[in-house]
């Protein structure tokens, strides 16, 4: 595995990047902490059932507030969609929540 930081790999948003010359389309606007959004995890149903348990946890040892954790699943479906509004402190913070939801087997996607 590459020993990189995340903020090395981070895609940026807002300002141009003095290593590749490009402008950002959004100007020389930065992403601001503490910032609240809400996350959405793609997961396999038949693997997640403990989806929720999980984010709980992981959202605590990471010290990332969470307002609300809902889902939707179809009857006969193979992913569920898992939501959670939630407030990260740093950047660093938002990057490790991405990175331990990763972590969990079931997880297909996070967004």
């Amino acid at each position: 595995m590459d020993k990189r930081t995340m903020d090395e790999d981070a895609p940026r948003i807002g300002g141009s990047s003095a290593a590749d010359g490009a402008q950002s389309p959004f100007g020389e606007a930065e992403v601001q902490f503490p910032q609240s959004f809400d996350l959405r995890v793609i997961y396999i149903l038949a693997e997640g059932g403990s989806i929720v348990e999980d984010l709980e946890a992981l959202y605590v040892r990471l010290g990332v507030k969470c307002a609300m954790i809902q889902g939707i699943a179809k009857p006969g479906a193979k992913y569920g969609k898992m939501g959670s509004r939630l407030t990260f402190a740093t950047r660093e913070q938002m990057y490790a929540t991405y990175e331990a939801i990763g972590e969990l087997p079931y997880v297909k996607a996070a967004i």
